[in-house]
Formats: structure tokens, sequence, C-alpha cells
């Protein structure tokens, strides 16, 4: 077998020259252009770990905004499905409770009236109906026939809801007092302008409307007190409530188109009215020891 020369030319494995040093055969190091070529698949790499880190957080943000859209469609289907007219009474341990029905076959702590929706402007005698202004709206001989139906009996422009508040104590001694408020909750596009609110209690009826938006007087027309406040219509108490007793409250609520503020601008419109009760004063079983 021929020596192997010393000074000849390195053996070529597989295409690649393979030089022999003091520790044995090695790789040559790359050239320049194979150098380039690494550090591009680097390069490549930190890109697509940036692209994917931004996808995520496009991503993320996307689902928060649609988390936020998705919260604020449900409050206001919430608020629009809730009723314009809702009523509560804060827990009291004297046994006073709510009920739409006059047996108080079913005693709660909270009401609601279904809204009426797209109300039309009328007028507060075109309520009773007689000359058939509201259509196949329920005719009633007066607003008092009106005020003795329980429960909701809207018409198609006008909200109307009869209630009672009951004291069911066991104990004779649980006298109380109650404030009763009436607020307005919601508006838009200013149609509570134009609102009135008749409230009957025990048959009585008062008319409230916002005060005249030229002079701040009471309105001219279906008006009998302006609203307590800007966005509370009326605030009563009711002193010795007796054991037995039940106060009957009506609520009626209409856009009233004699009212200079009902203008073509509130089209589109809402209102949307709540009614709270508490006992605020009495001797409870427990106090009487």
């Amino acid at each position: 077998m021929a020596k192997k020369n010393k000074d000849a030319a390195p053996e070529t494995q597989n295409g690649t020259v393979a030089s022999q040093g003091d520790k044995g055969p090695y790789i040559p190091a790359l050239s320049m252009e194979d150098q380039s070529k690494k550090y591009d698949v680097n390069t490549t790499a930190e890109k697509v770990r940036k692209r994917d880190w931004l996808i995520r957080i496009i991503a993320l943000i996307l689902l928060i905004l649609l988390l936020i859209i998705g919260i604020g469609y449900c409050s206001i289907t919430i608020l629009n499905k809730a009723g314009r007219f809702t009523v509560s009474l804060v827990p009291n341990e004297y046994g006073i409770q709510l009920a739409e029905t006059e047996d108080f076959a079913s005693p709660t702590l909270n009401l609601s009236a279904a809204p009426v929706e797209d109300m039309n402007n009328i007028t507060k005698d075109w309520i009773l109906n007689k000359n058939a202004e509201l259509g196949d709206d329920p005719v009633y001989d007066s607003f008092t026939a009106l005020d003795k139906v329980w429960g909701e009996h809207n018409g198609q422009n006008y909200l109307a809801y009869t209630f009672g508040v009951r004291n069911a104590s066991s104990d004779p001694k649980d006298i109380v007092s109650y404030r009763a408020t009436l607020n307005l909750e919601y508006e838009y596009k200013g149609a509570d302008e134009a609102v009135r609110v008749m409230v009957f209690r025990n048959g009585e009826p008062t008319v409230y409307a916002k005060p005249r938006t030229s002079d701040g007087k009471l309105e001219t027309f279906a008006a009998d007190k302006n609203f307590l406040e800007d966005d509370i219509v009326f605030e009563d108490v009711r002193s010795d409530f007796q054991v037995g007793e039940t106060d009957r409250y009506t609520v009626v609520i209409w856009l009233e188109g004699e009212d200079p503020e009902c203008v073509n601008a509130i089209m589109g419109g809402e209102a949307k009215f709540s009614m709270h009760f508490e006992v605020i004063g009495g001797q409870s079983t427990a106090d009487a020891g």
C-alpha cells in the first residue's frame, strides 16, 4: 500500500473538504456567504416570534372589546326590557309588603309594569277613550273607574299600573310611617319634558309635570304640580299606617300633546320611572318587648 504524502491535498468527504489537524479531522469555518445564511435563519425566527406575540395581543384586545360591547348590549337590553315603571320596597321587620292584586295573593318587595313601545302623544281626556280616540283601548266612565283596575292595564299610548302597599303585621302594635318617592330614573332626547305622571293614592289623583322651560313655572295644561326636583316627581310620607290597612296606588304616564315641549325633537325618546317605599318609623314587635 502506498504511503500517503503528508503535504498532499486533503481528502474530500461527501463533497466537503476535511482537514487533518493536531486533534483530528475538522470542518472548516463557514464562508461569509454561509454565515450570512445562518443569521438570516435566526432573524426570521425572531420575526416569527414577534409576529406571534403581536397576533396574540391583537386577539386579546379584540376579545376585551367584544366583552365590553357585549356587556353594554346586555345593559341596554336589561334597561329596555325591565319596564319603564318599577316599584320596590326596602326590606323591613314590620310586615309591610307590595302586591298588584287586591287580595295580596302574591306579596312581594318588587313589582314592574311592561313598557309601552312607540308611545305617541295624546291628551289627558283621551285616556278614558269615551269617543274611541285611542281605538281599541279600554273605555272608562271616569278616572275613578280606571284607578280601580288592579295590576297592569296599559293603553297603546299610556302606561297604567295599580298596586297596593299593605301592613300585614300580626301584631297590632306595628303602626308605622313610610316614605314614598317616585323618581325619574332615565330619560333620552328630552322626552321627560312633555311627560305627565298622574298618581292616585286611595282614589285621590295628582298630575305632575316638568316645569315650563321658559320660566320654570307650572305647565298650564294637565298639571297640578311640578316635579319636586329634576329627577324626583314627588316624595310623600304616610304616617299612622295601621296593621291591616292597605294603600292603593295607581300611576298613569303619558306624553301630553298639548305641552309646548311635545315637539318632533323628542321623537324616539324614552323615559323610565320608578317608585320606592321605605319604612321610616314605627314600633316593631321586637321593640315592644
